[in-house]
């Protein structure tokens, strides 16, 4: 055998012995981890509870998505107690309610509009508007006027407006555990004290009423029962430019 041969004969027999030697060292040091008995304090560290900060657990992927606490409903914000409420109404009100008065016509339709461009349409609230249709979100029930503002404690639920040259429209539907009483009082006080008309109208077994003011502003309300109890309400001021 060449000098090349007995160097990789002797490479070869090097590499099998240590295979052998390390294939203990490995089985032994399993072992040992297994059976947690080389070491106490690698047993102590494997065994004990792992350690957690209750904050820290807290703050953990706080932005990832999970379900609701309860079905969604697209309220905004959440109700007031009726205390706060009834409080709310008398400040915004000066202290005194006024009734309102018995309606003076009574309306039955089947062909209502049902959504808030459709209702001031109907109610000829968008006719001296460049386009009748309203933009749909939540900001525009914060740009109500301040005589016939969200009932207090409302719950609203969908609002739309429009920055017409020729027009300005505020609307907003909203729920209340106010009675339909309540609420219509609390508008026709406040339509009464800024200078609108207001008339009370029953409309489909429920009440509405409708208004204008000398600057050319109008307005119509419409209650309903809400089916979780209390009132809903769909509300339009619109204004000439």
């Amino acid at each position: 055998m060449n000098k090349a041969g007995w160097i990789a004969l002797s490479a070869l027999f090097l590499a099998s012995c240590g295979k052998k030697d390390e294939a203990p060292d490995l089985a032994k040091l399993e072992a040992k981890v297994a059976t947690n008995s080389s070491d106490p304090a690698l047993r102590e560290a494997i065994e004990a509870p792992i350690a957690t900060d209750p904050d820290l657990t807290r703050e953990a992927n706080r932005d990832a998505l999970k379900p609701a606490d309860k079905p969604l409903d697209g309220e905004l914000p959440a109700r007031l107690p009726v205390r706060d409420v009834k409080a709310q109404v008398l400040k915004l009100t000066g202290g005194k309610l006024l009734s309102t008065p018995a309606a003076t016509r009574t309306i039955t339709s089947t062909g209502d509009a049902i959504t808030l461009s459709g209702i001031a349409a109907q109610q000829g609230l968008t006719q001296t508007c460049s386009d009748p249709r309203l933009d749909y979100d939540f900001g525009w029930a914060q740009r109500l006027p301040a005589a016939l503002p969200l009932y207090p404690g409302a719950a609203l639920k969908e609002a739309a407006g429009a920055d017409d040259p020729h027009c300005t429209v505020r609307a907003a539907t909203f729920a209340t555990s106010g009675s339909a009483k309540d609420v219509l009082d609390f508008y026709y006080t406040m339509a009464r004290r800024a200078g609108f008309s207001a008339e009370h109208i029953e409309l489909n077994g429920g009440d509405a009423i409708g208004g204008k003011g000398k600057d050319g502003t109008g307005f119509y309300i419409a209650l309903r029962p809400s089916t979780e109890g209390g009132t809903e309400v769909d509300m339009i001021v619109s204004q000439r430019r």
